[in-house]
């Protein structure tokens, strides 16, 4: 009878521990931020770095962005989709990518659409995306 409670109370214990207890989903609140950290050129290309933070107790598995890239006079240079995911639960992440031509000639990026976005859809992706950038040069928006 003693095993039985103790038993009992330990079953108890670890299914009243915060550190097991499942994750809440994201909320509508939960910012993803992304931002523009560095732009710099290498080799007749523009290496863009980005950080991006999870602030959501939920992971997210893939974040495909469809960007468009303008240069100093507002005329579309290019346009791509680039995977920003996975990230982590609340965790930042560092992800890069390049362009052809020199990071000079980049005026700003446009988060034109979410291509992909799991879990979740694509427009409450966009909705929680919380867009910065450091390059002073270049203007990061949807």
């Amino acid at each position: 009878m003693i095993h039985l409670r103790r038993r009992l109370l330990t079953i108890l214990l670890v299914l009243a521990s915060p550190t097991l207890a499942p994750a809440a989903p994201a909320a509508p609140d939960d910012p993803i931020r992304l931002e523009l950290n560095a732009a710099e050129s290498v080799q007749n290309r523009c290496r863009l770095s980005f950080v991006i933070e999870n602030r959501s107790e939920m992971p997210i598995e893939t974040l495909k962005l469809d960007l468009g890239v303008f240069n100093r006079e507002g005329i579309i240079q290019r346009r791509l989709v680039t995977e920003m995911g996975p990230v982590l639960r609340v965790k930042t992440m560092i992800k890069a990518f390049e362009i052809d031509g020199d990071c000079g000639q980049v005026g700003s990026i446009l988060v034109n659409d979410i291509a992909a976005c799991a879990p979740g859809e694509p427009n409450f992706c966009l909705e929680r995306l919380v867009l910065s950038s450091r390059v002073q040069s270049v203007r990061l928006f949807k």
